[in-house]
């Protein structure tokens, strides 16, 4: 993502759009029957994984909000092991769904979200703050996992 600082409209306008080009990619992939392997997370595996991540944000995000640190680990292998775990309970509960109900799930926690940052005060838009951050992170999230999904897609990765 660029360094240059966004503005809350963009960064709204930019979550919603790199959430549904991953939709939209996670979707062709799915089509010409890119799943899982042993290695590599398929499309419906993103999308419960995505999903996961947004529901929890509509927890983290109000607790920031409201001048609560955020939920997180300072031990980076205390960290990493949390977030494996949540992936791994996103992708468990959620990722045997069919596809379009992963997509709509994911879509309606992300636009949960949305409205949540619609709602915050500008202070929370700057450089450096949780909230702006982690909106900047996920953007790079997004465009991530469609990378991996078009490599997917190409056959990068052959299905099991």
């Amino acid at each position: 993502m660029a360094d240059i600082a966004l503005t809350r409209q963009q960064l709204v306008e930019q979550l919603t759009a790199a959430f549904e080009k991953l939709i939209a990619i996670a979707r062709q992939v799915d089509e010409r029957g890119r799943h899982f392997d042993r290695t590599h997370w398929g499309p419906r595996e993103i999308v419960a994984h995505l999903a996961g991540w947004e529901m929890i944000a509509t927890v983290r995000i109000p607790r920031v909000a409201a001048g609560m640190p955020p939920i997180e680990f300072t031990d980076e292998t205390q960290d990493r092991v949390m977030n494996d775990a949540i992936n791994a309970a996103s992708v468990t509960l959620i990722g045997d769904q069919p596809l379009d109900a992963l997509c709509r799930i994911l879509r309606e926690a992300y636009q949960q979200d949305i409205e949540m940052l619609n709602g915050l005060d500008d202070a929370h838009f700057v450089a450096g703050d949780y909230i702006y951050e982690r909106s900047v992170g996920v953007i790079d999230l997004c465009q991530e996992h469609c990378e991996q999904l078009q490599q997917l897609s190409q056959g990068a990765n052959n299905p099991p």
